[in-house]
Parts: C-alpha cells; sequence; structure tokens
C-alpha cells in the first residue's frame, strides 16, 4: 500500500462533513486527502496535477449543469472513480448509473446520507485499484495468451518484453 497510497478528493459545502469524511476515510487508508467546499477549490487542487483514486461528491443533486461538471471531471483523468452521496430515489439512481455509463463516467456507487463506515468500507472494497507498475505486467500476460491459442494461430512474440515478478 505505501507504493500506491489511495488518494480521495471530496467536495462537500458542509466543513463538519468534510472533516467527517476524513475520520471515515483514514480508517479506511485514504490519508492523502483533499477536501473541497466548493468546485472552485476542486480546480485549485487539481492545479497540482495529483491523480485521485476517489472523487466523493456530497450531496449531489442531479442536473443539467451538475452533470455536465461531473462528465467534465470525469474526462480530467485526474479520478479514476466516482462516489455520488445524496437522497435518491430507486428510480434516481438507476438513472445517474444509466447516464454515468452512457457518458463514460466511471461511477463507482450512489449513496444515501447519512453514509456508515460500513457502507463507505464496502464502496471503496470494490474499488479498481489502478497502479503505475502495472502496465508492464499486464502487458506481458497478454503475451502469455498466445499458449491458449488453437495451434497454428499464435500471435507474433514481441522481443524485448520480458515478465519480472
Amino acid at each position: 500500500m505505501a507504493n500506491n497510497p489511495r488518494r480521495a478528493m471530496v467536495l462537500c459545502s458542509h466543513p463538519g462533513r468534510l472533516l467527517n469524511y476524513s475520520v471515515l476515510l483514514n480508517r479506511l487508508e485514504f490519508y492523502h486527502l483533499s477536501l473541497c467546499l466548493n468546485l472552485d477549490e476542486v480546480r485549485k487542487a487539481l492545479s497540482g496535477r495529483q491523480r485521485y483514486s476517489l472523487f466523493i461528491h456530497d450531496d449531489f443533486v442531479p442536473g443539467p449543469n451538475e452533470l455536465l461538471s461531473l462528465k467534465s471531471l470525469s474526462q480530467n483523468s485526474a479520478f479514476r472513480q466516482f462516489l455520488l452521496v445524496g437522497n435518491y430515489s430507486a428510480e434516481e439512481k438507476r438513472g445517474l448509473f444509466q447516464w454515468a455509463w452512457a457518458n463514460r463516467v466511471p461511477l463507482l456507487d450512489v449513496l444515501d446520507k447519512p453514509l456508515s463506515l460500513a457502507q463507505l468500507r464496502e464502496v471503496t472494497s470494490s474499488m479498481v485499484h489502478y497502479h503505475v507498475e502495472d502496465e508492464r505486467p499486464i502487458r506481458c500476460s497478454v503475451r502469455e495468451f498466445h499458449h491458449y491459442a488453437p495451434s497454428g494461430e499464435h500471435p507474433p512474440t514481441q522481443l524485448g518484453c520480458e515478465c519480472r515478478a
């Protein structure tokens, strides 16, 4: 975990809830946090060019401008996955997931408030973890698929790619 610190950014307009998020996320081993009260603070935090494993948007109210903001944040590549927290009906949740799928927004979950440590633990345990170091092992493991191809259909082996454990 030390080689790949998990980073989270939280957008919430209530300072007390931001502090609560920092406690919850620290318990889940997110030690690199950016706590933002508004989108201007999000933009300032992004100017440091950090990458974040998770973006939590508390009190997200789906509307055209909010959805556009979320889509542009997802295209920024600074965030790997998104979590929306608010008060939603089942229909609204379904609509948010459909919108996210159609717009290629990596929406991890949509949770109701109040958010508990158990809920946050469950959601973060289902996160996809991205590692900078993964590029080489993935490329080499794909090369190993030729062992399973029907005979005579082996892809050409790329020279110079060695897998290292």
